[in-house]
């Protein structure tokens, strides 16, 4: 089992008991609702530290499985969003006065959780366009050599013409070369034969005259 996976398998253990806990807050008093708020607060640092952990996996992983694990964070945070949102509604159902102003003294912290889920979801925009930018960039790289197979084919087929063409010339060649040849072996023999008439009209000349 890879890091990652245990990471994913740990956050969903603990994702399920941050909303079991968060659900008990609105029935709980006094002291055991503060000490439950405090709890869920807890939690939801370990879950955050685990997302931040889990994107980190991610970096080390390739193709499909790195895909589905920046998938996963993005849904992780927003998950975690959830339960922040969730917690600050069960804070605000407290009903008696010295809740409420427990509530009051924790706005500074409340601020905090509002700051760090601000920050989680630019964090989820910028991944969110980080993954919109792999795919694009993964679909150009796929154009590109599709082009390159296709020129690849062209270069070939070129070759093949020109193979073929090469095989056209020298066999054109020998032929021309075979005519020449025989040309000359013709002369050869015409001139062999009007040496011998040459020489039969002289011997017959001669012989007459004699």
């Amino acid at each position: 089992m890879s890091s990652a996976t245990q990471y994913e398998q740990d956050y969903s253990e603990l994702s399920a008991d941050i909303t079991a806990k968060i659900g008990r807050i609105p029935s709980l008093f006094g002291k055991d609702k503060h000490d439950m708020v405090g709890e869920v607060e807890g939690l939801l640092e370990e879950a955050k530290d685990l997302i931040d952990q889990i994107e980190v996996e991610s970096h080390a992983a390739t193709g499909d499985a790195r895909k589905q694990i920046t998938m996963n964070v993005v849904n992780y945070r927003r998950d975690y969003e959830t339960h922040v949102k969730n917690l600050r509604k069960a804070r605000l159902s407290y009903t008696d006065e010295a809740e409420q102003r427990n509530e009051l003294l924790g706005n500074e912290h409340k601020n905090t959780l509002t700051s760090n889920s601000e920050r989680l979801e630019r964090s989820n925009k910028r991944l969110e366009d980080g993954y919109r930018m792999a795919m694009e960039t993964e679909e150009i790289g796929q154009n590109v050599l599709n082009n390159l197979a296709q020129d690849r084919e062209k270069i070939n087929n070129a070759r093949n013409r020109l193979n073929n063409v090469d095989g056209t010339l020298s066999q054109s060649s020998r032929l021309l070369n075979n005519m020449y040849r025989r040309v000359i072996q013709n002369k050869a023999m015409m001139f062999v034969i009007g040496l011998i008439i040459v020489v039969i009209i002289v011997l017959a000349l001669y012989g007459m005259l004699k």
